[in-house]
């Protein structure tokens, strides 16, 4: 199930009021949730494409990303905890997601020092999907 979400555009100069003053022009926009099962995982110092939207429209941003352990890929495993713990992390330690030129394709990169993507971990994506 997805959500439509109205996207508008507002610029701040500086000057007042600070507050967003638009109308209710703008394009709509869904707002998705999609988990991405990896079997494969993913080593640190690697990268993989972990998904491609193949509907109407492109990927316009990532909202949010959480990884979590699936147990072993059986069906009925519980979860067994976040993969990425929250707090403060090194930076050289950070995994990124990025989208490509095409708006289609959200790549997955892991620093040489981060933690490894291990095999049955689920990503959940919520993304913002548009045609503009």
């Amino acid at each position: 199930m997805t959500s439509v979400i109205r996207y508008v555009k507002n610029t701040f100069d500086g000057g007042t009021p600070a507050t967003a003053c638009v109308g209710s022009t703008g394009s709509d926009y869904q707002l998705v949730a999609i988990d991405v099962l990896v079997t494969a995982g993913i080593a640190a110092n690697a990268n993989a494409d972990v998904l491609t939207w193949t509907g109407s429209g492109k990927i316009k941003s990532i909202v949010s990303a959480f990884m979590r352990r699936t147990g072993s890929g059986n069906v009925g495993v519980t979860d067994t905890g976040e993969i990425i713990p929250m707090g403060a992390v090194a930076q050289n330690t950070h995994s990124t997601f990025a989208v490509d030129a095409t708006g289609k394709t959200i790549n997955c990169s892991i620093l040489a020092g981060a933690t490894p993507i291990p095999t049955f971990t689920t990503i959940s994506f919520l993304l913002v999907i548009g045609n503009y």
